[in-house]
């Protein structure tokens, strides 16, 4: 069954359109995250299915109810939804035991303790549930506003940049944690975030958003090696590019000379494409007479990011100091550049 289903949505602020007839599914025991640039529509999608974005067009539906469509509107307190927020939202008067019973209640007091307790377990809170929020830490606060929502046991789980108040240990601990709590409870949830590495570490797949459409969605994996387009590209991580030509089913001319595919180029022979190159692709090695000169040069640890001038463009290149004999290049070497065995990437010239 699907946990969610929205068909044709659009939305609109004074006459400018903010979704435009998007369409996404969402799976059981699913978490996607909403990715994209401030002002893609991110947040306004995830309000739209929380029903507090009214003036919409198209379906949404969850666990195939019918919530919006151009005769239906559920209101929000009736969609069986959890929402999870930045700034936690918990209630300062209230105990931790309290924040977490608050939205229940059609229970008796027997059922709430019960539920409360079972929720804090889950969050691994339950000797602080007399604290009040201001008694906690950052991390703390997150997994209450998380308990919360558990105890509702929502049919679907809303999150709007939870982690970004989180300071970057403690994010990453409660990312993977919350991660394996909604796995083994099976909870779907659709998750906003700018951070592309929140997205990588939470979600199954990332659905890439740009002015309101979702432009590409898949595993983080496949937006990074296999991108539809150079935005999507550009977006997942830097990226260099070159011209090509077709020369045959199998190969591509290039600055770099001819470059053998790992499979069928399904485009016709003489055609200019844009040959995309992620820094890994590109090897780098000493030449006193090498045709590259090194421009810029910064470690990073595991890795040198070298900034190399050839073929009058630059390139972006990574050297993995993980080898015993690793190299220390500086700014002027002449280097060689080659392009590494990899499934290529091409998009059509602008």
């Amino acid at each position: 069954m699907s946990a969610l289903n929205i068909q044709n949505l659009s939305c609109s602020y004074q006459k400018t359109a903010v979704l435009e007839n998007l369409d996404l599914n969402l799976h059981d025991n699913e978490i996607v995250c909403l990715l994209g640039e401030s002002g893609c529509g991110k947040t306004t999608l995830l309000r739209a299915v929380a029903g507090l974005q009214t003036e919409l067009t198209g379906q949404i539906s969850i666990r195939q109810k019918v919530l919006n469509d151009p005769q239906t509107y559920i209101p929000p307190e009736l969609r069986k939804i959890g929402l999870i927020f930045q700034d936690y939202a918990l209630f300062p008067h209230l105990n931790v035991f309290d924040n977490v019973a608050f939205s229940l209640t059609k229970m008796t007091k027997q059922e709430k303790q019960q539920r409360v307790q079972e929720v804090l377990a889950l969050v691994q809170l339950s000797d602080l549930s007399a604290r009040f929020p201001h008694q906690l830490s950052g991390g703390q606060q997150q997994r209450i506003a998380i308990a919360r929502a558990l105890a509702y046991q929502p049919d679907l789980m809303l999150l709007d940049e939870p982690f970004s108040n989180l300071d970057q240990h403690v994010r990453f601990q409660l990312i993977h944690e919350i991660r394996q709590l909604f796995k083994q409870r099976q909870m779907s949830a659709l998750f906003v975030t700018h951070s592309k590495e929140e997205g990588f570490a939470f979600a199954d797949r990332i659905a890439l958003m740009q002015a309101g459409k979702i432009v590409q969605i898949d595993t983080a994996q496949k937006l990074y090696r296999k991108p539809n387009s150079p935005y999507v590209a550009n977006f997942m991580g830097q990226a260099n590019y070159i011209d090509v030509q077709v020369v045959d089913k199998y190969s591509y001319q290039s600055c770099f000379g001819l470059l053998g595919s790992n499979s069928v180029i399904e485009q016709t022979i003489g055609k200019q494409l844009r040959l995309l190159l992620r820094p890994e692709h590109i090897e780098i090695t000493p030449d006193l007479k090498g045709e590259a000169l090194v421009k810029q040069v910064d470690f990073q640890g595991a890795l040198q990011q070298i900034s190399v001038q050839f073929a009058g463009q630059e390139f972006t290149v990574r050297y993995s100091n993980s080898s015993s004999e690793c190299l220390a290049f500086s700014v002027g070497d002449r280097v060689s550049l080659t392009i590494s065995n990899h499934e290529f990437v091409t998009f059509e010239n602008c």
